[in-house]
């Protein structure tokens, strides 16, 4: 998606997620004991859909746009992480609830 101005169509998805199942993706790892080695990767195609793409379109990583039938990286949930940290800080700066004792 990023190499596609973070944006692609429902086809190329489609290809990606075939391309994932038939195990035709290399990956480069770049971790120290492994660097440079290449590996093969394969995922289930529904598997991809239901546990990967559909979670993160849930939680606002990835938007679907159903007029233009494309995926695209999205903001939403960086907004939404610095939305909950400055609840969290709110809530740690109130003083502590009296609760009476019997």
């Amino acid at each position: 998606m990023k190499e596609n101005g973070g944006e692609i169509g429902k086809t190329e998805m489609s290809l990606f997620a075939t391309k994932l199942h038939e195990g035709n993706l290399i990956a480069e790892i770049d971790e120290p004991p492994y660097k440079g080695k290449k590996v093969k990767l394969s995922y289930n195609k529904r598997q991809f859909y239901d546990r990967i793409l559909t979670p993160m379109k849930s939680m606002g990583l990835i938007y679907y746009d159903l007029y233009k039938k494309t995926y695209k990286i999205s903001e939403a949930f960086n907004k939404e992480l610095v939305k909950i940290g400055l609840l969290w800080l709110k809530e740690l700066r109130k003083p502590p609830l009296n609760i009476k004792k019997s």
